[in-house]
């Protein structure tokens, strides 16, 4: 089976690369603007290079780069396209694509999006039939990363979060406060920021109450990010501003430090489930997630067609065995 990596080359794809490597039976293929592979989002005439696959991850950043386009092409020639983005604008309107053909777009894939998706599904359906499910996101903004994640960041702290009370959809004001979360590591509190699973998770498990949190390391970033005023977070000049900011931090001088994760999921149904996944290098568990994710769906050859949700079509303890044992140790730890 052939599986290929769009912007394999960079921070997060260079290490889905290599992941899928350890996969046996695989041809690994990286395509970027560069090459090895040409493949170019934005010029229709080079999608034609994916002829033969049988996935597709998409690790371009979403953020710059709509993928529209090339999901379409995807679906309609017959080719598993997986969206690891986690821009909330960029999911609901690949979400709203009028899709035909044989082929199928996967949004979630990684970390978070990906991993926080399947954790929050299993917690619901265990809860079942669930009310309310809550999703708490904990990781630290000061670890390497790439362009993606950095241009990702900044977005997000610009635009509104977004909640779902009783099936409806309610935008809340950036970087408001929080509850304090129990994460398996500690009590941490949290900000409402917008992250893509807000509209994912209420489509995906029917519940219809939903809130997503994000909790960043160090706890005084809490703080520190309330106190940046809504204008200011809007304004071009301060997001290019935090861009180069950011750019710097983790892209130069913490480009080798890692951030571990913690996801936190509660449904409350006929029951009350919580959940948790932990991982020490977050980078790293996104992509022997993706590697996993992007295995199983080719070896699965889902049935289903045009568009779904990563929860839809995989399970979070399969997609945790098989990081692990891909990474041949303990990547992804599932915490009840």
């Amino acid at each position: 089976m052939r599986i290929t990596v769009l912007g394999g080359t960079g921070f997060l794809g260079s290490r889905t690369v290599e992941a899928l490597k350890r996969a046996p039976n695989v041809d690994v293929q990286v395509a970027s603007r560069r090459g090895p592979l040409t493949v170019d989002a934005t010029r229709p005439e080079t999608f034609v290079a994916l002829k033969g696959s049988d996935v597709v991850v998409d690790l371009i950043d979403a953020t710059t780069t709509p993928p529209d386009a090339l999901a379409t092409w995807c679906v309609e020639n017959g080719v598993t396209f997986i969206e690891a983005t986690s821009d909330r604008p960029a999911i609901a309107r690949l979400a709203a694509l009028p899709l035909t053909g044989p082929g199928l777009l996967v949004l979630g894939g990684g970390i978070f999006t990906g991993v926080s998706n399947l954790l929050a599904r299993a917690t619901a359906d265990a809860a079942g039939p669930a009310k309310e499910l809550t999703l708490a996101i904990s990781s630290s903004p000061y670890s390497g990363a790439g362009s993606g994640t950095i241009n990702l960041m900044t977005s997000a702290m610009a635009k509104p979060a977004v909640r779902t009370q009783g099936g409806q959809r309610i935008e809340v004001p950036g970087l408001e406060r929080g509850p304090h979360i129990p994460f398996p590591s500690r009590r941490r509190p949290t900000l409402h920021m917008s992250f893509a699973e807000q509209d994912m998770l209420p489509q995906s498990t029917k519940v219809p109450g939903v809130e997503v949190y994000f909790a960043p390391k160090p706890a005084l970033l809490v703080a520190a990010f309330r106190m940046l005023p809504a204008s200011l977070l809007r304004a071009r000049w301060f997001a290019a501003l935090m861009g180069l900011y950011f750019t710097l931090l983790r892209k130069v001088l913490l480009k080798n430090v890692s951030s571990s994760v913690e996801l936190w999921a509660r449904a409350r149904g006929a029951t009350e489930q919580t959940r948790a996944v932990t991982c020490a290098d977050g980078m790293m568990a996104g992509a022997w997630a993706l590697a996993a994710s992007a295995v199983m769906l080719a070896e699965q050859k889902p049935a289903r067609q045009g568009l779904c949700f990563i929860d839809d079509v995989l399970a979070l303890d399969p997609v945790i065995a098989r990081a692990n044992a891909l990474a041949g140790s303990t990547v992804l730890r599932a915490v009840a």
